[in-house]
């Protein structure tokens, strides 16, 4: 897939603007910083998968009304060209088409042709910026390259990543380790708290077994009863069957007997009737169409017969429309003989007024006598005018000498009054003005500065000078304590600040927690009365003694003692043991309650031990916290300063040091002052001693006195070099001059002599000069003209004449070919009524024609008729013979018989239809047998006897099936009522749902880990051919500096590069650029290995070639330039240099500019020699240290 064209509107920068791409070659795109080059690189990635959300998207435009919006018109690998739209929204955002096909494109089969790439893998391998590049392994890993190729390399299988994705996310809504809510993990809590409930729950009653006894006879019952009552039903149904169809086996065989009487021939067909009618029909047709036809015949012959016209016009048709064709032409001579005779006579007379102007004798045929050869006439008019253009320049040539001579007179009076300066001092003082001109300058640089240093110096002072103790030497500097002392005691400082605040926020959360305890615990003793276990035991033990008393007594071991004391004993016991029983109830119900407060003790032990251990960690940190700030204030001691914080004392000891810079700075400026003033009161004095420049001049009003002088000076010396050369070039005019007159003269005398030569034909006129002579020969060509012109119009005369005479002799020879009449009128005349008898004849010949075809059709259509009406007639003697009849009315009765038979036929087979339905499922034969034996009185007793059983037998269905229904009930009441009944079903259930569950998880595991295999094995397969790939990549990239590229047996994931003389480093060992350049010979590995079984995607790299050098540049441009003809490459970049490298490239290669300007072709710069050091990047390093 490559970029032809990307229309851009409101995407960031771009709001409309039209980026062209080539088809082939590398392509560079340069813009400066902030022309968009990102942008562009942004709007690629999100054209491809979509625009983010305009709230989050950087580039979406910022009035709600503007949309982003794309248009890209794409190339195929296979050579089809796409053109898509994407729209900023949130669904079906993306629309294309094919333009050949006018096939149509959506999102989903966009992905496909996607080959299942997405952004993320974009981003970080197609379309990345120096930033994913530097970012190397991490970036290569979120690409997720290699499921990238495993899908391309499964059978096209190109949402791998979507399918792993689809996988996971469907098992774990069936299941996760530790989750709740997934459809696995709730039914097995529902099944434990199932089973729980079922070990808690009560048996079933003792009545449950007997009535699952009475329900299983009663169902029994019921199944004997239902076949009884199938049974009866059925013969039930079959006598209503039998009752329901006698009446339509009757009728049945009433139509049959019908059927019998009627009689008719077996061949004689049974739409006999309609096509006897229809033929009948079609033969009285035919009997009228020919009737017509044959009227039509005779009026056809008649109108041929009355057509007359005269044959021989026909015939001479051609002479005819010749004559026709020709009399426009004839009325235009007759028309035309006058005005061309007028013409002539006209020309005769013109030519005779030129030649009496010439001379008044001389006669027309005299004119041959002054003709002169072609070459001397163009010689006559070439010296005429060369004499009258060199009189004109001779003529206009002596006020030019006469200005000449004035000028050179007053430039030299000029030239002579101009003063003249020393040209000694001139150059003294031009040597001299620039250095004074530098120490001036550089002089009131050194005061600003000075004066700067000096308000910059009063500015800080102040908060410096508040912790010295007395005025600050400035030249002594105090021995102040290093920026990383004092970072060190911040940072000591800060983190025992820290950990002090933190220790004391913790004791009082444990102080906090404590009371909160203590209170707790109050709010529990004062909530109810709790027994203890030792106020339980003492109850227990007071109850055993009673009891064992009493045993004693009912055992005889003792004597038994009075009766009433006997009864208090029994009653003091029953107490004694209600009351034990009420304390462990009590205490049962309490047992939280205890639990808490003993909990709650335990507890408060705790704080408090801790709460101490806290206090004392506090009271530890601020010792230590004391100790620092001692140690803090020795650091300053021997400045003399009281310190105050790390961090103030760091901006202080900036502060300091910089005003002692600042200090020291002014006093190396002064030290600079100190030559300067020497230089300039130098030239001050050199100057004065010339005698020219005023006293009590300041500085600058002497340099501007010297560039004055220089001015004035250098204006006076162009004066006169100007003045001498303008007299030497108008002295050379005027020598010039003298010298084309007398050529001038020359050439008239020539020109004149030439001219007597030629001119002796025009003696007898008298004396005819060059001039003259060129003015006769105008005027006897106009004659010689004129008498050409009578000539022709002579000719074109006589042969008009002789046109009139042809066309006369031609109408003559047609008149008596046509033996027409028309001799009395003119010959054109004649030709048109001609014209007109023609057109006539051919009209009435024509329709002669059309009437004879018409006959010949209306024959043929005759015959044709006939022919049919006969074939009619002898189908209805046919008829008539097979039915052994001799009229049509006697066949149109057999008919009508024929059609009555036809009838009852399809009466019977209906009433075989109904008794077929009404039969249903009965074999036929036993059914029409029993209809034949029916006997309908019998049939009704057995009916009414059959409908009695049948009743009988539903009472007793529902009185069984009422107490089936009583005994469900109470099993239900039963069910209902037993725990455990319920949760077994619904542990049944759950366990089937499960089943279910696992079911689909089992699949699903097993898919995962299949592909989890295939895409280790596609790993090992493919590992050897992208290692080579990416180690011929970078060999050509570092110019053979690392020829090949292996795995870090090391470090699993990792590589090792090795060089010439097995020199092998891991990529943290490289430089940044070589590192870069590392990084990028993998992508472009897997970019090639990827589009073999994918959708080539369009490359773009943002200024990724900045940390190499020259050579490394070139050499890298040169692979990409060389790279796979089907992977377009676009690389954008704000460096100039690379322009011209890449225009120095070989191939097909653009280079195009964001700001529309056209692209200057440059040439790289010749390197130069190499030295012993490394030669750096024309491009800025991002990595100084690299």
């Amino acid at each position: 897939m490559k970029l032809r064209r990307l229309d851009l509107e409101n995407f960031g920068i771009h709001t409309e603007q039209a980026f062209p791409f080539a088809e082939k070659g590398l392509q560079l795109i340069y813009g400066r910083n902030e022309a968009g080059k990102s942008t562009l690189l942004q709007a690629v990635r999100e054209l491809l998968f979509g625009f983010a959300h305009a709230g989050s998207n950087p580039f979406a435009p910022d009035s709600k009304s503007k949309k982003m919006r794309a248009t890209a018109l794409l190339q195929l690998k296979d050579g089809a060209e796409l053109e898509i739209v994407r729209r900023q929204g949130n669904k079906n955002t993306l629309s294309g088409t094919f333009p050949a096909s006018e096939e149509t494109i959506d999102e989903a089969r966009w992905q496909e042709l996607l080959s299942g790439a997405d952004q993320q893998m974009y981003q970080h391998v197609f379309g990345f910026s120096l930033q994913e590049l530097a970012t190397g392994e991490e970036s290569l890993k979120e690409a997720n390259l290699d499921e990238a190729l495993f899908g391309g390399g499964l059978g096209r299988l190109h949402d791998y990543k979507q399918l792993i994705k689809s996988i996971d996310e469907e098992a774990e809504n069936l299941f996760k380790s530790r989750g709740q809510k997934q459809k696995i993990n709730g039914i097995l809590a529902e099944i434990k708290g199932f089973k729980a409930e079922l070990k808690e729950s009560s048996l079933r009653p003792a009545e449950y077994e007997e009535w699952l006894t009475q329900a299983h006879r009663c169902e029994e019952e019921l199944t004997r009863l239902q076949a009884t009552y199938d049974q009866v039903y059925r013969r039930q149904q079959h006598l209503d069957r039998l009752k329901r169809a006698h009446p339509l086996w009757i009728e049945l065989q009433t139509k049959q007997q019908q059927l019998a009487k009627l009689e008719a021939p077996s061949s004689f067909p049974a739409d006999a009737l309609e096509e006897l009618s229809q033929t009948r029909n079609q033969a009285k047709k035919l009997a009228s169409e020919i009737d017509g036809l044959a009227r039509d015949w005779s009026r056809i012959e008649k109108e041929i017969g009355e057509i007359q016209f005269n044959a021989a016009l026909i015939e001479s048709s051609e002479a005819i429309r010749s004559l026709v064709y020709g009399i426009k032409e004839i009325r235009g001579y007759r028309r035309d003989i006058p005005i061309r005779q007028q013409e002539r006579e006209r020309d005769l007379d013109e030519a005779t007024r030129i030649l009496r102007r010439i001379d008044p004798k001389l006669k027309l045929d005299q004119i041959d006598q002054f003709e002169l050869t072609f070459a001397d006439r163009n010689s006559i008019q070439q010296l005429a005018r060369k004499r009258q253009r060199v009189q004109t320049e001779l003529d206009s040539q002596a006020p030019e000498q006469e200005r000449l001579e004035r000028e050179i007179r007053e430039m030299e009076t000029t030239l002579a009054e101009i003063p003249v300066k020393s040209q000694q001092l001139v150059d003294r003082l031009k040597s001299s003005r620039q250095p004074l001109a530098d120490a001036i300058k550089r002089k009131a640089e050194l005061e600003g500065t000075i004066s700067d240093l000096k308000m910059k110096s009063t500015q800080r002072s102040g908060s410096v000078e508040m912790l010295l103790s007395g005025k600050p030497n400035w030249e002594a500097t105090l021995p102040v304590p290093l920026e990383p002392t004092i970072t060190k005691y911040e940072h000591q400082l800060q983190a025992l600040s820290e950990e002090i605040r933190g220790a004391e926020r913790t004791m009082r959360e444990t102080h906090e927690e404590l009371v909160a305890k203590r209170d707790e615990l109050r709010r529990l003793e004062q909530g109810g009365e709790l027994v203890t276990k030792d106020q339980l035991d003492e109850s227990r033990g007071t109850r055993d003694t009673s009891w064992q008393a009493l045993r004693q007594v009912l055992l005889g071991e003792i004597e038994r003692p009075a009766e009433d004391d006997l009864q208090s004993q029994s009653a003091a016991f029953e107490g004694q043991v209600q009351q034990s029983d009420v304390m462990a109830d009590q205490r049962y119900r309490n047992a939280q309650l205890l639990a808490e407060h003993q909990a709650i003790l335990g507890q408060i032990a705790t704080l408090e031990e801790r709460l101490g251990a806290r206090q004392q960690h506090v009271a530890n940190l601020n010792e230590k916290h004391e100790a620092l700030l001692d140690d803090w204030q020795a650091e300053w001691k021997s400045c003399g300063i009281a310190p105050k914080s790390p961090r103030e004392m760091n901006a202080w000891r900036a502060a300091y040091l910089d005003l002692v810079q600042i200090h020291a700075e002014i006093n190396r400026k002064r030290v600079d002052l100190t030559p300067l003033d020497q230089r300039i009161e130098a030239t001050t004095m050199l100057l004065i001693a010339t005698g020219e420049l005023p006293e009590h001049v300041s500085t600058t009003e002497m340099l501007s006195w010297i560039d004055s002088f220089l001015r004035e000076a250098e204006t006076q010396r162009e004066k006169q070099t100007e003045l001498k050369i303008r007299i030497q070039s108008k002295e050379d005019e005027r020598r010039s001059a003298a010298q084309q007159q007398e050529k001038r003269q020359q050439q008239l005398a020539e020109i004149d002599a030439r001219g007597r030569e030629i001119l002796t034909v025009f003696q007898t006129l008298g004396n005819v000069d060059v001039e003259m002579a060129s003015e006769l020969i105008l005027a006897i060509d106009e004659i010689q003209g004129r008498l050409a012109s009578a000539a022709k119009l002579d000719q074109r005369i006589a042969d008009m004449q002789q046109g009139l005479a042809d066309f006369q002799q031609q109408v003559q020879a047609v008149l008596a070919a046509t033996d027409e009449s028309l001799e009395e009128m003119p010959a054109e005349h004649a030709a048109e009524r001609l014209g007109t008898l023609l057109t006539e004849a051919e009209s009435r010949h024509a329709r002669r024609k059309e009437l004879e075809f018409e006959r010949q059709v209306t024959s043929q259509t005759l015959e044709s008729r006939q022919a049919e009406l006969a074939e009619l007639e002898a189908r209805l003697a046919k008829w008539r013979k097979q039915v052994a009849v001799s009229s049509d009315e006697e066949l149109e009765s057999v008919s009508q018989t024929v059609r009555a038979q036809q009838k009852i036929e399809s009466e019977i087979a209906a009433k075989e239809s109904e008794l077929a339905l009404v039969r249903q499922s009965e074999e036929p034969e036993e059914f029409l047998a029993a209809l034949t034996q029916l006997d309908r009185d019998q049939l009704e007793l057995d009916l009414t006897e059959v409908t009695r059983e049948f009743a009988g037998i539903q009472d007793n269905l529902a009185s069984a099936n009422q107490q089936l229904g009583e005994l469900n009930s109470r099993l239900r009441e039963v069910d209902l009522s037993s725990r455990a009944v319920i949760a077994q079903g619904k542990i049944e259930s759950l366990q089937a749902d499960l089943s279910d569950c696992l079911d689909r998880l089992g699949p699903l595991l097993i898919a995962k880990e299949m592909l989890a295999r295939a895409m280790k094995a596609f790993r090992e397969e493919n590992s050897g051919q992208l290692l080579a790939s990416i180690s011929e990549l970078l060999e050509r990239m570092t110019e053979g500096r690392y020829v090949q590229v292996e795995h870090d047996l090391e470090q699993e994931g990792g590589l090792v590069l090795i060089g010439p003389g097995d020199v092998r480093k891991k990529p943290a060992e490289l430089s940044t650029g070589t590192r870069e350049q590392l990084y990028l010979a993998i992508r472009l590995a897997y970019i090639r290995h990827y589009c073999q079984g994918a959708e080539p995607l369009p490359v773009l790299m943002d200024d990724i070639l900045v940390n190499f050098d020259d050579d490394r540049q070139m050499a890298t441009l040169n692979v990409l330039a060389e790279f796979d003809t089907e992977i377009q490459i676009i690389l954008l970049t704000c460096h100039q240099p690379l322009v011209a490298k890449v225009q120095s490239l070989k191939g097909e290669n653009r280079v195009h500019r964001l700001d529309g300007e056209p692209v200057v072709v440059e040439t790289p710069k010749s390197k130069s020699p190499r030295k012993k050091s490394a030669s750096k990047s024309s491009t800025p390093s991002l990595f100084e240290n690299a």
